[in-house]
Order: C-alpha cells, then structure tokens, then sequence
C-alpha cells in the first residue's frame, strides 16, 4: 500500500511540473503560429480561426469584420483658431501583433502615440434605453502597455451631427482611463427638465482596470430600476443606483440657501470675547525674556579658553602659480583646532541659558461668554427654483452613434466586439463564444512566450527529497500568486487565470500526506522492528498476538484482578469496582 501510495504522489507531483507546459496540438493544423523564445528556441501555437459571430435584435454589433472600414468615419474636426485637424492620430483595422489569440481576427487599432484620435460609427437607427434598458460591452487590448491614456467609449445623442469631437454631445462614457492611477470611467449625461441644461454625472469609487497585454472584456447593465453592473472580464467589480452612486446627485435639493440673504451688521457669530471690565496686574512685567543666563553655571574643567576652534593647516603650502598681486596674500586654509578634540571646548566661554522664572508674555483680558452672542449665521432656505425628481434615469437620451474621442501617449490601444443592445444575457452569450475562447488562446500564447527550461537529468532515488523539496516550493508559490489573483480580481477570475492555484492545494495536500505517511513508516520501523528481519518480525508478531488471546480469555472468564478485570470485564458490559 505504502509503494502504490509514493508512486501515486511522485505521479501527481510530475504531472503539476508540466501541467502549464503541456501541448497537445499538432504543427500541420490551421492557425499555428511560432513563438521565438529568448534562448533561441521555438515553440507553436495552435490559434483558433475567425469565425464572426451572429447577435441578432442589436442595436449594434461590431466585429471589424467586412465593411468596417465604410462604417467608421475618422474625424476631421478643427480646433478653433487653428487650420489642421486637431484628430490627426492613425486608426487601422488589422490584427493584433501582440499576443493574438484568433487567427485572421481584425480589430480597431491606435496607431499613433502622443496624438489625439477620433473616430465614429453610427447606427442603423436611434437606440433608446428608456425601453428595456441599456447593455454597453466591448473588448480593450493594450498592445504596448498604457502609462497615460484612455481607451473608453462614448455613446453618442440623436441627432448626432458635424465632424466627432470632444464637443460633440454624448450620452454616456465607458471604459478604462490611465494618468498616474487607473479606473473605469462610467459618466452619463442629465437633461434637467427644468433649465434644460445637461450636466455630467460621474461614478463615485470606479474600479481599477487590468492593464497588460491580455484582451479584458468590459460590461455595463442599466436595468430599468436604475439599478446597474459594471463587470470585467465577467466579474461583477462594481454595481449601484443611479440614484445614489453618482456626483453630483441627478435630483437636485428641495431647497437651496438664498442668494440675496446677506449677514446683518450687528449680529454677533463670536461665542466668546475679551472681558471689558478686566485690568492688568501691576506686577505683570511684559519686557521679561523667556530664556536668561544660568547664574549657577560653572567652566567645564579642561575648557581651552586661549585656544581657538579654527587653526592655519600647517600642512598646507602656497601654490607655485600663486600671483599676490592678482590672486592677493596667500593664506592658509582653516583646520580644526587638533587641541580641541579631546577638550570639552575652546574659545570663549558662555553661560547657557535656562528658562527665565518670571517671564509671563503679554498680558490678554480672559475670555467671558459674549451677551450678544447669536449663534453661527447661515442664509435662510428658500423653494429651490431648479428643483425636481427623475426617478427614472435609466431612460437616458437616445442614441444614434458610438464613438472614441481620445488622448494617449501610447500606440497600440485595440477596440473589438462592440456590443450595444438592451440584452443581458445576449452580452453573456458573446463573453462566452466570443471573448473567453480568444482569452484562453492569449494566456496559451503568452505561456508559450516564456523562456523553457533546459532539459532535466534522470533521477534516481537518491534524488527525490531533493525533488520533493523543490515541487513543494512551487506549489507554495503557486497558491500565493493565486491569492495574490483572488485578492485583486477576485476568486472566480483568479481561478480563470491562475487554473494552478487550485491544483497546487489539492498537491499540497497530497505531499502532506504522502511525507506524514513515510514519517510513520519509518517511526514504526525504528521502534518495532529495528535489527530484525521480515520472517522474524511476522513470527515474533504472531506469538505476541497469541498471548494478547489467551491473555483476554483469561481475563473473560474472572481469572485474573486488578486492571486485566476491569478492562475485560468493561468489554462485556458490566460495569466493576477497580480493586
């Protein structure tokens, strides 16, 4: 048992050292790429082929696929006062060239670092959210990392019309932003029945977003309840009201503070002041000195008062080129004195100060409780005159475009799957046929990125507590990088990305065991069968159980007192007196 145990563990534990490396695929199919790796070598990924996926009933569905290029509109908008097209950054719908996760899949690209992009694309028709809600997904792959930049999206008012700029109404901004600390832009725009006027409101604590190579799936869900969902990658990171998780508040306060109430001259907002009625003590000297010279204060024995703290080096010589008619007398530089090192002090000496006992500062009346004392002073309230109650904020201003109005200082920013409708489960459909298998192959591609290890030598049974040492470091590893994983993204996504992690705690587990069971053996061995062979132990253990038998007979049958009667006679039932 003991064998087909550590051979069920060494197993399992060979298997966890090649469980990420392992590569079934074949090099004839379609789709494979080869990754050059640093050390020269070379390996192959099997890339799943594009295949567009149909989303009936959207508002809008776009996979980059044919025609996208006559679909999306570059901006040619220009800054007042100036000539050119402020939008002069390159767009591009191509594949990716980091990290591509499906063969021949084309997508929105920024090509141009340090410019400002624009680009729209309208839809067939308005879509209004005041129906059934609204459901905003698309997809966002930092090709060369994001130091300073955005990457959200903007759902354009009807009717949207002139070149796309940042003038350009929209309805709602959503998606990553990074300059110094990253979030989730999620902002939507108020009309107020009243003034007419829009303003913005912004989510109060968005979430960080993962900035790597990988495509990260971006999810928002207004429900007409005004209740809404921003998830990444499938994991709810945020979730609210839209009532009561944005500033400034859509609804505005029933009452305001009156503009025209001013505060009258004679009111009195000081709780204390000065007693009027009180004088100065005659005795109060104002010109006394905090600090004095300490009266009682003696030399130090040993003070050098001759010698003084700074001396001509004597090593010191005058330059050869030295001019003293144009460079004046030459003087030795200054030195400390060398007798003052062992000395307490040299040069004059001074009295230190003390605190003088009869200072007392300036002299101020004590405080009393002000007669005229009102209270803090505030304007009256007054009917707020721009006041009113949208409880029905899902329904946002209708929508006839989307687009990417952007600043970013890094090229490489990459837009897919754009999908805009009022269903939430058409949403989990695409994130499940379109955006994980796409996430798998990048993780794939990514692992086949990293440098392989050499080779290993064979290794006899003298090798395997050095083997079991170092599996058991790995696994260790393992589950904290998992933790690590499940703290910032949580334990789902964790276990998306890190599927090791749980496999690491079933191997520990398993070498746990496997080590205790070893451990015992090798107890048993040392007390019970040192120096003996395997017929002597089997023999000697035969005769002992054959004693322990006649023993317990005898005990049975009330032959034998003390102990022996007691537990015997326990076995049986009956309950005895221990003699």
């Amino acid at each position: 048992m003991a064998r087909k145990l550590n051979l069920l563990v060494l197993v399992a534990l060979a298997l966890h050292a090649n469980y990420t490396g392992a590569d079934s695929s074949s090099d004839d199919k379609k789709g494979a790429i080869t990754v050059d790796i640093d050390n020269g070598a070379e390996s192959k990924v099997v890339l799943p082929d594009f295949s567009p996926y149909a989303v009936p009933e959207a508002a809008l569905w776009e996979q980059f696929g044919d025609g996208a290029d006559a679909r999306w509109k570059r901006s040619d908008a220009v800054k007042d006062g100036e000539e050119k097209a402020r939008y002069d950054g390159e767009w591009a719908i191509e594949q990716p060239s980091v990290l591509a996760g499906i063969a021949g899949d084309k997508a929105l690209v920024v090509k141009t670092p340090a410019h400002h992009h624009a680009i729209s694309a309208r839809l067939d028709s308005p879509f209004d959210p005041a129906k059934n809600g609204l459901v905003l997904q698309y997809e966002v792959k930092l090709q060369d990392d994001l130091k300073c930049g955005g990457a959200y999206i903007k759902l354009l008012t009807a009717p949207s019309s002139g070149e796309f700029s940042d003038q350009t109404p929209y309805t709602l901004m959503f998606g990553p932003d990074k300059c110094g600390d990253g979030k989730v832009h999620l902002i939507f725009r108020h009309r107020s029945p009243v003034t007419g006027e829009y303003t913005e409101h912004h989510l109060e604590q968005p979430p960080t977003p993962p900035v790597d190579g990988l495509t990260h799936q971006y999810t928002l869900v207004i429900n007409n309840d005004n209740s809404f969902t921003l998830s990444i990658d499938g994991t709810e990171r945020r979730s609210g009201s839209l009532l009561t998780d944005f500033a400034p508040p859509v609804n505005p306060p029933k009452e305001i503070a009156d503009p025209n109430d001013k505060k009258p001259e004679d009111w009195e907002d000081k709780e204390k002041i000065p007693d009027p009625d009180a004088t100065k003590p005659e005795d109060w000297n104002e010109d006394a000195p905090l600090m004095v010279p300490d009266e009682d204060a003696v030399i130090p024995d040993g003070w050098l008062l001759d010698e003084p703290l700074l001396v001509a080096d004597p090593k010191a010589e005058k330059p050869a080129d030295w001019d003293d008619e144009e460079d004046g007398d030459w003087s030795a530089p200054q030195v400390p004195n060398p007798l003052c090192e062992d000395a307490p002090g040299c040069g004059p000496w001074e009295r230190p100060l003390k605190r003088n006992p009869e200072f007392v500062g300036k002299w101020n009346a004590p405080l009393i409780d002000n007669p005229r004392y009102k209270g803090e002073w505030a304007p009256q309230q007054i009917s707020n005159p721009e006041y009113f109650e949208d409880k029905s904020l899902y329904k946002l201003t209708k929508i006839d475009a989307v687009g990417f109005e952007l600043w970013t200082m890094q090229a490489g920013i990459t837009f897919d799957n754009i999908y805009l409708g009022d269903s939430a489960d058409a949403a989990s459909r695409i994130s499940d046929n379109v955006w994980k298998p796409k996430h798998d192959s990048e993780l794939a591609v990514n692992q086949a990125m990293r440098p392989k290890e050499p080779p290993k030598p064979k290794l006899g049974f003298s090798d395997i507590p050095a083997l079991l040492k170092t599996r058991l470091e790995e696994i260790f590893f393992s589950i904290i990088d998992f933790y690590t994983a499940a703290q910032s993204v949580g334990v789902a996504a964790a276990l998306k990305q890190e599927s090791s992690g749980a496999f690491a705690a079933a191997m520990v587990a398993a070498a746990v065991g496997w080590v205790s069971w070893n451990i015992l053996l090798f107890a048993r061995f040392l007390l019970g069968m040192g120096g003996v062979s395997g017929p002597q132990v089997e023999a000697a253990s035969a005769k002992i159980s054959e004693k322990k038998t006649d023993g317990d007979s005898n005990e049975a049958s009330g032959t034998s007192t003390g102990a022996s009667t007691s537990t015997s006679t326990a076995k049986e039932g009956k309950a005895v007196k221990r003699k």
